[in-house]
């Protein structure tokens, strides 16, 4: 096994509607709940601004309505287990950042990097990006000296600080900024290898799905099919949309990477929707719009002895299945994966939802986050994989106290929203009655209008 990385905790700091709330992994899988509008898809949020800021992705002008109205900042801090190659664990590495709203729409204002080695008390500073200290804005001074020791390095430098806040890029995953690092003499290249690890970790293990944003799965006229295939050592990644009104065109290869990542999945989705399969029908090479050589295909579900149909036709649960199953497959066999979806029950039997998540919760070696407003994983999962949203923006994600060992943690949550007993309150009470009249009073507003 090789060294890897997986995320252990994630704060948030005047994100959305969240003052300030953190969640943390005791097992490999956390599960989200709450009610609406209480800050679970915060968290995702978060973990999808987060790839593209390790990916050294320009943040888009929309970004700063994730910032919280009353605030002039947001920031995100995560931390990381770094384990050896033998899975153990060495150390802890926390990434912070900070992002303002600016005129074209958010800059990343501050960066740090922080390690503490397992067994020591405190964490120990690798570089911090402070953009409003005027001199000393990157830290510790002792490991820059380099950077200042000529007028041509020093304008370099400076140059590199105000290209990534005018292209609203981090500076610390810039590429500009590590080939400057790794280029200068008595740089301190060796102590920045936890940016090309975290780096590499978003762009490979980590996948994010919300059920809106850049991987959407509620989508009937296209499958957004979210895959990781290992083969020899080669690992494949990504997210494609596979068309499901009329047969799609893929290259050569990467036909070839879909016919064996579904037929992988095959194995899994049979047992899960007992019988079917769903088959890759090649319909013949075809030229791609680039003039590339082609494959022209359409994806087509069977179910034991029935008629083969157009996948399309299968439930919003069904194509949300095979939409991330790739990617639960690699959470459960590789320790490197991290899946982070949205809603997940959305359209999901609730039965299998939950008999689906005791498993992962048993057996992964990856890691899950995800958020649920069905309650049946509750009655099937560890209660130290699940966390909870408050109606305390100050303190917005907290475990149920109170859950004895036969207690089943369903029951204590729907005591808690019914009758508290919980340190923060967890459901903001609505009044039957009003919901009742407000019913009555708007039909009989329509009615007048009409």
């Amino acid at each position: 096994m090789n060294p890897f990385i997986q995320i252990k905790s994630l704060s948030l700091t005047n994100f959305k509607n969240v003052s300030f709330g953190s969640v943390d992994f005791k097992n490999n899988i956390l599960g989200i709940y709450g009610q609406n509008g209480s800050g679970k898809t915060a968290l995702v949020d978060a973990l999808e601004i987060f790839q593209m800021v390790a990916n050294g992705e320009a943040l888009p002008a929309s970004t700063e309505n994730f910032i919280k109205s009353d605030s002039d900042f947001a920031e995100c801090a995560l931390s990381f287990d770094f384990f050896n190659e033998d899975g153990l664990a060495e150390s802890i590495v926390e990434y912070v950042f900070r992002f303002q709203r600016c005129p074209q729409g958010v800059e990343i204002v501050y960066e740090q990097i922080l390690e503490k080695k397992v067994g020591k008390r405190k964490f120990s500073q690798i570089i911090c990006f402070d953009k409003s200290q005027e001199n000393s804005w990157i830290t510790p001074s002792e490991d820059w000296k380099f950077a200042f020791a000529s007028k041509e390095s020093t304008i370099k430098f400076e140059v590199l600080k105000e290209m990534a806040s005018r292209e609203h890029r981090s500076l610390l995953f810039s590429k500009d900024f590590r080939e400057f690092v790794k280029k200068a003499e008595n740089s301190p290249v060796a102590k920045l290898s936890a940016i090309d690890k975290i780096r590499l970790f978003a762009q490979v293990f980590l996948f994010v799905i919300k059920s809106c944003g850049r991987s959407p799965f509620n989508i009937n006229f296209a499958l957004p099919f979210n895959f990781r295939h290992e083969e020899d050592k080669n690992v494949s990644f990504g997210s494609l949309p596979i068309n499901l009104q009329n047969p799609s065109i893929f290259p050569k290869d990467l036909f070839a990477l879909i016919e064996k990542s579904f037929e992988e999945m095959n194995i899994v989705l049979k047992e899960i929707i007992p019988g079917l399969n769903v088959i890759v029908k090649n319909e013949g090479p075809q030229q791609t719009q680039d003039g590339k050589e082609g494959v022209r295909f359409e994806l087509l579900s069977k179910k034991s002895n029935a008629a083969e149909i157009p996948l399309r036709y299968e439930s919003e649960g069904v194509k949300k299945i095979i939409s991330i199953l790739s990617i639960l497959i690699s959470v459960y066999n590789d320790p490197t994966t991290f899946l982070a979806v949205d809603e997940l029950d959305a359209g999901v039997f609730e039965f299998l939802l939950g008999e689906i998540l005791d498993i992962i919760d048993e057996k992964a070696k990856g890691r899950l986050l995800f958020t649920s407003h069905n309650l049946r994983p509750l009655e099937m999962i560890k209660k130290e994989s699940l966390m909870y949203t408050t109606t305390n923006a100050a303190n917005r994600y907290i475990r149920l106290s109170g859950i004895q060992a036969n207690n089943n943690p369903r029951s204590v949550y729907l005591r808690s929203i019914s009758l508290g007993g919980q340190k923060e309150e967890i459901y903001q009470k609505t009044n039957r009655f009003k919901i009742d009249s407000a019913f009555r009073h708007a039909g009989k507003i329509n009615n007048a209008q009409s």
